[in-house]
């Protein structure tokens, strides 16, 4: 999910319009993550969600992924440096 979220964000200007079935066609390729970077990944996901077509065609699908994040419960250390550094996100939402 952060990988295509990651994608989107760095390839696209604006989100498209696109029917359904295009928004569910995965996407080719990956986006690695600088891990230098501790603002990278946050400073990612406010942008992605600061769109407008996020902020209101999509907000239900916003306020499901919040709700999924706030019970996300990671095992492993890299998966909790992950939910550590977008905890502030929430902040802004």
């Amino acid at each position: 999910m952060y990988d295509l979220a990651v994608q989107h964000a760095l390839e696209t200007t604006d989100a498209p319009a696109l029917t359904e079935p295009e928004f569910r066609r995965p996407q080719a390729g990956t986006v690695g993550v600088a891990n230098a970077n501790p603002y990278h990944l946050p400073w990612i996901m406010r942008g992605l969600l600061e769109e407008g077509r996020v902020k209101t065609e999509l907000s239900d699908e916003t306020a499901e992924l919040l709700r999924k994040f706030d019970d996300w419960n990671p095992v492993s250390t890299k998966l909790k440096e992950v939910k550590y550094k977008l905890e502030a996100i929430k902040s802004n939402l």
